[in-house]
């Protein structure tokens, strides 16, 4: 983020506030220092009894104080960060972090639980003896994670949004609704957050008709640390989230000049060539011990990816390099991409009028080749998860 923006952000808070009783922090969130200012009657408000009308009478009393200091200010290091909903939690709990210092993580869970009401969206909050649990409306696909159901919507538990297949106990939901007509809270990343790069020069090479071919290109590392607690969300969301600027301007360059003369096969070959070769393979739990999908640019950072990272790269490219209609494919244990490519010989999956080449992303490691199923698979169902009309435009109905 520019300095300049951050002095404007400093100052703007500064004059638009009233000093009696007001503290300013600065919170440290990945690369950046934000400065955060709040009332401190917040901090004044006891911890309620964990009892229907002990926790209404908890909003109320929130509700009484200078709070919209804190929101306000919140709000403006999200504009000005271009955060989206999961990144803005994440201040959120790190701001809490810092001024509630010492107090338990029961206490931060209910300031969370007001705060985002206060912003905007649709909560609900549970409860079983000194715990509590806040929930969030979400339209989007989560895995491993506990979700409620009410009035017809389903709710996440942000407090324990990777409990995976724990066994959940039974708590009690509060029926008081402080924002009913609240928005959605969502997982997707349309665009990267505007902080400061951690930037790092990386050497890749791949094989493509029967030489190495070496690239050096510069990757974002904060990029990484945003997806490290991502709950788990539907696989097209990875696909969807864009190279870096960084990355983009040392990689796509030259791959285009790469692929000058290529007609559409070709183009495709190449890039099957690089993200098959270019980096090393193993499965998340092999590496990570637990499932963890990446987004396009964690496939340079991580040591090893598997078939979903290698997916979503590849989507990246064409995006730019080789725009056609693509088909998001999956398969019990494994996931690829057909592409719309002009008509020749090959395995097609029928669709929409249009027959789609497969053009595998992981393998065979050596072999630039596409248009055939995966090896292994010709025999196996799959599902169309996603149809893009052009790679990184909106879905088709």
């Amino acid at each position: 983020m520019p300095r300049i923006l951050l002095l404007s952000l400093l100052l703007t808070l500064g004059n638009a506030l009233p000093a009696s009783n007001c503290e300013e922090i600065t919170i440290p969130f990945f690369t950046e220092q934000v400065p955060i200012q709040y009332q401190t009657d917040l901090l004044q408000i006891p911890r309620p009894e964990m009892t229907e009308l002990g926790l209404r009478a908890y909003f109320r009393q929130m509700s009484m104080t200078e709070y919209d200091v804190l929101i306000r200010s919140l709000q403006q290091a999200r504009r000005a960060f271009r955060l989206n909903d999961w990144l803005y939690y994440k201040l959120v709990r790190q701001v809490l972090m810092q001024i509630y210092g010492q107090h338990e993580p029961v206490d931060r869970t209910l300031s969370a639980w007001f705060i985002l009401s206060q912003s905007g969206y649709d909560t609900r909050l549970t409860y079983f003896e000194d715990e509590a649990y806040l929930y969030v409306f979400t339209m989007d696909e989560v895995f491993e994670a506990p979700i409620i159901q009410d009035r017809g919507r389903s709710f996440i538990n942000l407090t324990e949004v990777r409990a995976g297949s724990a066994q959940q106990r039974a708590l009690y939901m509060l029926g008081f609704v402080p924002n009913p007509d609240g928005h959605a809270f969502t997982f997707t990343f349309k665009d990267l957050p505007r902080l400061r790069p951690m930037l790092k020069r990386q050497k890749v090479s791949f094989f493509y008709h029967n030489e190495w071919h070496a690239l050096e290109v510069e990757v974002d590392e904060n990029i990484a640390a945003y997806m490290e607690d991502y709950p788990i969300v539907a696989e097209t969301q990875y696909l969807e989230v864009p190279l870096s600027p960084q990355l983009f301007q040392s990689l796509i360059p030259p791959l285009r000049d790469m692929l000058k003369g290529k007609n559409e096969w070709q183009t495709a070959e190449l890039l099957a060539a690089f993200t098959r070769s270019a980096f090393e393979y193993r499965e998340d739990k092999a590496y990570f011990g637990y499932s963890k999908p990446m987004v396009a640019e964690e496939v340079f950072i991580h040591p090893f990816s598997d078939c979903e990272d290698r997916t979503a790269l590849f989507f990246q490219l064409a995006k730019t390099l080789l725009p056609l209609p693509t088909l998001v494919v999956a398969y019990p244990d494994h996931l690829t991409l057909a592409m719309a490519l002009p008509p020749a010989p090959g395995s097609t999956i029928p669709y929409e009028g249009h027959n789609y080449y497969f053009t595998d992303p992981t393998g065979p490691v050596r072999d630039h080749k596409v248009g055939q199923v995966p090896k292994g698979y010709e025999q196996k169902p799959f599902t169309v998860l996603k149809h893009y009309p052009m790679s990184g435009v909106k879905q088709k109905k």
